[in-house]
C-alpha cells in the first residue's frame, strides 16, 4: 500500500527513525543514496485462516504473516506484508512454537494449488485480501500515518494504491515471466514466474514497482487538477507546483535493485512503458511554467498599462 506521507516537509534523521520504529529495540536501516530511503524493522502477525483456490477449494492456512514500512524521499509511504506458502502433508494443525519459529512462512494444510491460489489472490477485488493482508498494511500505514512526529499536512493529494502480488518460484526456470495489471479501483497486480529467488529480494522489486506507479499516478492526478488549457497558465502552475517541488525528483526506476529485479524492470518498460508515460508527463508540466514564466515575462508592468 502506497500514499504520501502526511507531512508538509523533509524530516531529520532522528524523527524518520521514531516514525518507523514499528519495534522497540529494533533499529531502522536509513541510506541517503541514490535516493533518501528508510525501512523499518519487519513485524509479524499470526493467522489461521482458509486460502481460496481459483477452483473455489479453499484450504486452512496457518502460520505468520511478515510485514514492514519504507519511506522514500521523504515523501512517499509505503507498507507492505507478505508470506512464503508451503504446502505440507497431513493436514493438521501445530502448535504455534512450530509456526513461529518459521517466520513469514504459511502452511497449506491439505493439496494446495499454488498456480490457482495465486490466480485466486490476484483476482479478488481491492476489499478482499488473502489471509488478512490488506488489512496488515492498513495497520502498519495507520500507525505510521498517526505518529505524533509528523505534522499530519499534506502537499500532495493523491490517493493511495494497492499493489497486489504473487511470485511462483520455478527452480527450473532460467528467465523471468511478468505479468503487469491496472485496475480501476486503484489495485495494481503483478504475477511473477522467478527462478531461484529469495523472499526479500521480491519484497524490494514489487515496493520499487508500487513506488513507482504511485509516483506516476500522483503525477497525473496533479496535472488532471491543473485544469491545462481551461485555467490561465499562471494558475495552473501554481496547481502544479506541489508535484515539481515533492514528486520529481523521486523518480529513479530499480536505483536499489540488481540481479533478476533488473530484468524484471525491462520487462515492464518493453510494455506498459512506466518511464516513458511519465516522461511525457514531466514535459508537459515544464512547458506549462515554461508558457507561464514566457507570458509573465511579456506583459508590460502595471504602471506602463496604467499610463498606456
Amino acid at each position: 500500500m502506497t500514499a504520501a506521507l502526511r507531512h508538509s516537509g523533509g524530516m531529520p534523521r532522528e524523527r524518520v527513525e521514531d516514525a518507523l520504529g514499528l519495534l522497540a529495540g529494533e533499529r531502522v536501516r536509513i541510506s541517503e543514496r541514490p535516493i533518501g530511503y528508510a525501512v523499518s524493522p519487519k513485524t509479524f502477525t499470526g493467522v489461521d485462516c482458509r486460502i481460496l483456490a481459483r477452483s473455489g477449494a479453499k484450504v486452512r492456512g496457518v502460520g505468520t504473516l511478515m510485514g514492514r514500512a519504507c519511506l522514500t524521499g521523504g515523501r512517499v509511504l509505503q507498507s507492505s506484508a507478505v508470506a512464503r506458502i508451503d504446502p505440507v502433508g497431513g493436514g493438521y494443525r501445530r502448535a504455534w512454537s512450530h509456526y513461529l519459529a518459521r517466520l513469514g512462512v504459511v502452511e497449506a494444510l491439505g493439496r494446495t494449488d499454488l498456480p490457482g491460489t495465486a490466480a485466486a489472490h490476484l483476482a479478488a477485488d481491492r476489499s478482499s485480501s488473502t489471509m488478512g493482508m490488506g488489512a496488515f498494511c492498513v495497520r502498519l500505514l495507520s500507525e505510521i500515518q498517526g505518529s505524533p512526529v509528523l505534522d499530519k499536512s499534506t502537499p500532495v493529494r493523491a490517493r493511495r494504491t494497492v499493489l497486489r502480488w504473487a511470485a511462483l518460484i520455478d527452480e527450473r526456470n532460467e528467465g523471468v515471466r511478468v505479468r503487469f495489471a491496472v485496475r480501476e479501483d486503484g489495485l495494481r497486480t503483478v504475477r511473477l514466474v522467478l527462478g531461484p529467488a529469495e523472499i526479500d529480494d521480491i519484497v524490494d522489486l514489487c515496493e520499487d514497482l508500487a513506488l513507482h506507479d504511485w509516483l506516476l499516478t500522483a503525477l497525473m492526478s496533479v496535472i488532471e487538477q491543473s485544469q491545462i488549457g481551461v485555467e490561465q497558465p499562471a494558475q495552473s502552475v501554481l496547481k502544479l507546483r506541489p508535484a515539481v517541488d515533492h514528486l520529481l525528483h523521486l523518480w529513479m526506476p530499480a536505483a536499489r535493485l540488481g540481479g533478476v529485479a533488473l530484468s524484471v524492470w525491462e520487462g515492464l518498460e518493453s510494455r506498459p512503458g512506466l518511464s516513458r508515460q511519465w516522461d511525457a508527463s514531466v514535459r508537459r508540466v515544464r512547458d506549462q511554467m515554461a508558457m507561464a514564466a514566457a507570458l509573465s515575462s511579456s506583459r508590460p508592468p502595471e504602471s506602463a498599462r496604467f499610463f498606456r
